[in-house]
């Protein structure tokens, strides 16, 4: 699980989070964002073998895999592209219209 989550999803919000959030909030936010995240994986973690012994390797890892595909669909129709853009740009991006 760990090396799986490493090498995927893992590493993802510290690297988007910092470039998503307004800079009034975006201390606090990625803090919050990313002390949910650890607690998420270290959940996971503390449950993985259980759930394994339980319900099968194949059937964890599919879960995880439905997981992956709804958040790529919501990924590629919600979060804005952030390559070669300010963070003064992805805030307007990101902000409402008024």
């Amino acid at each position: 699980y760990v090396l799986s989550f490493s090498l995927g999803a893992g590493p993802v919000p510290a690297l988007l989070l910092s470039e998503i959030f307004a800079s009034r909030i975006r201390a606090k936010a990625v803090a919050l964002s990313l002390g949910m995240h650890w607690i998420s994986n270290f959940v996971i973690g503390l449950y993985f073998l259980s759930v394994v012994n339980k319900f099968g390797i194949s059937a964890v890892y599919l879960g995880f895999a439905s997981v992956c595909l709804a958040a790529v669909v919501y990924i590629s129709g919600n979060v804005v592209e952030t390559k070669g853009r300010s963070l003064e740009e992805i805030e307007l991006a990101l902000s409402p219209a008024i």
